[in-house]
């Protein structure tokens, strides 16, 4: 996909590191990490902010889908890890907005 306004999307991605808040978990005021969400030897400029607690929990969990992080020579084996590797990702934050989203149900205390 081509991104017809590079500066916008720099910009607001730069917001986001700045807020210092965990995409996974909403956290701040803690140490906030880039993750490389498809792995940093297969995709170096894909990247969210997360804290060290969610960071570990999702390269645990590629760990155990079996996402090999490590250079792959293989342009269809880097390609199959780099999607493992983004999968696991998404399933977090799939599960971190419904979690949110049934925040939303519980009255307010």
């Amino acid at each position: 996909m081509i991104d017809e306004n590079p500066i916008r999307t720099a910009r607001r991605l730069s917001r986001r590191h700045e807020q210092e808040r965990c995409l996974l978990c909403g956290r701040t005021g803690v140490l906030i990490e880039l993750d490389h969400t498809a792995g940093q030897n297969h995709d170096a400029f894909l990247k969210g902010p997360l804290c060290r607690a969610c960071h570990a929990a999702v390269t645990e969990f590629r760990l155990r889908a079996g996402a090999d992080m490590r250079r792959q020579q293989n342009s269809i084996k880097r390609v199959g890890y780099s999607l493992k590797a983004t999968a696991v990702f998404l399933h977090m934050l799939a599960d971190a907005v419904r979690r949110w989203a049934e925040s939303l149900d519980q009255p307010n205390k």
